[in-house]
């Protein structure tokens, strides 16, 4: 290796580690775990930054992804130099001051800003980083092995602690973390959102494996861990989680039903729609064996009646509404906002609502409320842009490595999406980091012009049969 490859190469498996870690640090909710993971992410992007300058080359992103990620970095640290008030803590108000260009936008408040932005830098980073890693067939797969291997393992780390009744999380058993834990995560919903963000990701590793020849051992390793990884979904005891899950089934299944009957002339080592529904057959099996009666008792409660939680969450979304959005304009309060500008709002409003409102519980109001819908629209524009990146690159004629990693990024990014409306998935540390690395998977996917003659892209594509006869051969050639 070159030198001046060096510190591009030690981003990348820094990068790698940071997915690892985000994951196993209590999934970033606890509060030193979330600034570890800010501070890792900005030193990788540091750090992959000087890869670049070392190869004299800008990042691997398209145009408009990275037309949105610039847009958020400026609006972003702009208002935030800009900012129009101080908090003060001790009265929990707001008070004016004169801000560096009068007359120009700004956040509320800096104070409460900077954390958030900080984290939202690191993982603007981590798209970048994952945008251009993912066109280079190697680092790809690392990658996609990555995440689903991480995923894997906290999925196996919930369903020991349910079969052993586990108390808490087993290294933490002095604390009360509630009855809904799963592996790292103490909200159900958390744990929910991650294990639908891999289970496209380590299913479409099974079904790769399947389709690969020699790939015997994968096939076991893969296909049990999509079974189980699928099991988890419905073991864990979030319903709107458990919704996404059969809906994420049920899609890949159709999926892969469509799949074979595009590709009928082909002779393929499996059955796509026969794998999907032995998929979700075993899965259900496993599920009841792991222990899915705490899951049954909440859907029932849900059934009949709703809970305290969720009649507060009704009133928390007409506040925000009615109140908070209209407020925040096109360019918004600023991140980190949302407790202290929720809770005026909600007094102002004279709701009854009680107790601590930290999160909206529903990303798709929180986002606007805090970013605008100028920052909400550049998100949305890089969250659904892959989804829309994923879904097009797995109909093209591509290597099935990569038609099916598309597919299953656009199906991860499409779950965490449904859930977002009902929940705050996208404001946790390694969700955030999964769900924008799969996005920048996806949009690196999409193969750029320049890109498409490179050597490691020209190894992975198909060579059509009618070339590969007229191909001449000498005595010795295999045939």
């Amino acid at each position: 290796m070159k030198p001046a490859e060096l510190p591009l190469a030690a981003s990348r498996w820094f990068f790698l580690g940071n997915i690892v870690l985000s994951a196993w640090m209590y999934g970033g909710t606890r509060e030193w775990s979330r600034d570890a993971v800010i501070w890792l992410l900005l030193a990788n992007t540091g750090l992959f930054l000087l890869g670049l300058l070392a190869k004299s080359r800008l990042p691997r992103i398209p145009l408009l992804a990275g037309l949105a990620v610039v847009f958020l970095l400026v609006q972003g640290w702009f208002m935030t130099w800009n900012a129009q008030r101080r908090f003060i803590e001790g009265a929990r108000v707001f008070v004016d001051r004169i801000p560096p260009l009068p007359g120009w936008p700004g956040f509320y408040e800096a104070g409460l800003v900077v954390p958030s932005l900080l984290l939202s830098t690191g993982l603007l980073g981590a798209f970048s980083i994952a945008c251009d890693m993912v066109q280079n067939s190697l680092w790809r797969k690392r990658l996609w092995v990555t995440l689903a291997s991480t995923g894997l393992s906290l999925v196996v780390l919930g369903i020991t602690q349910r079969l052993t009744n586990a108390p808490s999380i087993f290294w933490d058993l002095d604390r009360n973390v509630g009855q809904t834990f799963f592996a790292v995560f103490r909200y159900h919903a958390n744990a929910g959102a991650f294990i639908n963000l891999v289970l496209p990701l380590i299913t479409a590793l099974a079904l790769k494996a399947w389709l690969d020849r020699g790939s015997e051992g994968k096939r076991v390793l893969w296909t049990l861990a999509a079974l189980i990884t699928a099991a988890a979904g419905f073991v864990n005891v979030s319903r709107a989680a458990n919704v996404v899950c059969a809906i994420l089934l049920l899609g890949m299944g159709i999926a892969m039903g469509l799949m074979q009957w595009k590709s009928a002339e082909r002779k393929t080592t499996i059955s796509l729609a026969g794998f999907a529904i032995v998929l979700t057959t075993l899965a259900g099996a496993l599920a009841f064996s792991f222990g899915v009666e705490a899951t049954l008792k909440r859907w029932d409660i849900g059934l009949w009646k709703n809970t305290p939680q969720e009649d507060g969450r009704y009133q928390a979304y007409e506040v925000i509404v009615k109140n908070s959005l209209p407020s925040a304009g096109i360019l918004g309060f600023g991140p980190g906002t949302f407790e202290t500008i929720f809770d005026i709002h909600r007094h102002k409003s004279g709701s009854s609502l009680k107790g601590r409102w930290d999160k909206a519980h529903s990303d798709a109001l929180q986002t606007p409320m805090e970013w605008g819908w100028a920052g909400a629209s550049a998100w949305f524009a890089i969250m659904g842009g892959a989804i829309f990146c994923g879904i097009r690159q797995s109909l093209h004629k591509e290597a099935e490595g990569r038609r099916l990693l598309s597919g299953a990024c656009a199906f991860s990014l499409a779950g965490v999406t449904l859930h977002a409306l009902v929940d705050f998935p996208l404001q946790i540390a390694s969700l955030q980091l999964y769900s924008i690395t799969i996005a920048g998977i996806a949009w690196g996917l999409k193969s750029p012009k320049r890109l498409k003659s490179s050597k490691n892209e020209l190894a992975e594509r198909p060579i059509p049969d009618s070339l590969v006869n007229r191909i001449p051969r000498t005595p010795n050639d295999p045939q």
